[in-house]
């Protein structure tokens, strides 16, 4: 009986260790949202249901990603979407990450482009000092590679991306006297698609105040769809966005009001106001409302928008 116990024991213990380097993550989100839109008097309600899982196993100095998201129970799969999909590892002095990832909105054109998922890229990067310089490309297409220098000099993070014959975008950021900036300048190969994006952000006893200020040449540049300018992200009309938001505590709820206005490549000027409320209940749950009144002419005429968001992550 003894030898029973011990031999269960031993493999109990060798399960978890080959359990130990993968873990499992993710989230479910419930969606409700109620649409108005003045221009076309249409009025719609509509819910989504989202759940994504994050795999992520590793061995020694290689990690391997799995993201996948579900939006609907449908038999054929056509409800499921395999996301980021990539390895990262160690070779010597060299960081290599290969595979699909999207990009970030923090990193450089964050705000301005859409850094969409790559699709069987690989980038190699190594360190140079305080600075960490890398190379990309996507075999095959001809058209998806560069590099990148990337670090922090004197209390500033500085990045510098070169796409071969498509741009070169600077990237600073930091924080003086308290107040928080990023500046990115995008250098296109057209002249016609140079754009700029710009942030400053300070606390003021409880209450953070933040301005945003992209602009480029004509609305076609301006790709990213899901960043900050919400309102008017990625609608292929609107140049010149100014965002400015103040965020506060009250009574336990994170709450935010932006108020923004835009121009569109026609002369247009359109205006959004925006109040979100987010709330971590005692199970877990995180509650987001919303409300956004916006004023956008060409693009999707003038709309009131009230959502309310359930969200739980494990």
């Amino acid at each position: 009986m003894k030898k029973q116990l011990l031999i269960a024991a031993v493999a109990a213990t060798m399960g978890t260790a080959a359990m130990a380097d993968i873990s499992i993550t993710g989230n479910a989100e419930y969606k409700y949202t109620h649409t108005d839109n003045n221009t076309t008097n249409a009025t719609t309600n509509a819910a989504t249901t989202e759940v994504n899982v994050k795999i992520k196993g590793s061995h020694g100095d290689t990690t391997v990603y799995l993201d996948n998201e579900f939006t609907s129970s449908e038999v054929d799969g056509a409800g499921m979407d395999t996301e980021n999909m990539y390895l990262k590892t160690k070779v010597g002095p060299l960081s290599v990450t290969a595979g699909n990832w999207a990009g970030s909105t923090s990193a450089n054109t964050g705000e301005i482009l859409d850094n969409a998922r790559s699709s069987n890229k690989i980038s190699v990067s190594a360190p140079a000092g305080p600075l960490k310089v890398g190379f990309w490309t996507t075999p095959g297409t001809g058209t998806s590679d560069g590099f990148t220098i990337s670090g922090s000099v004197a209390g500033v993070n500085i990045g510098l991306k070169e796409a071969s014959n498509q741009y070169t975008d600077i990237n600073v950021s930091g924080e003086i006297a308290g107040v928080s900036y990023r500046l990115d300048n995008y250098d296109a190969e057209a002249a016609t698609d140079d754009a700029f994006y710009g942030m400053v952000s300070k606390e003021f006893n409880g209450v953070t105040l933040t301005v945003n200020h992209i602009e480029a040449k004509k609305g076609a540049t301006l790709t990213e769809d899901d960043g900050v300018f919400d309102a008017f992200d990625g609608d292929d009309v609107t140049y010149k966005i100014t965002r400015v938001a103040a965020g506060m505590d009250i009574a336990g709820n994170a709450v935010t009001v932006a108020m923004q206005n835009s121009t569109e490549d026609n002369g247009a000027d359109n205006d959004s106001v925006k109040v979100t409320a987010v709330r971590t209940l005692a199970a877990g749950m995180v509650v987001k409302g919303t409300f956004q009144s916006a004023d956008n002419v060409t693009a999707t005429g003038d709309t009131d928008t009230a959502t309310l968001e359930l969200d739980v992550s494990f």
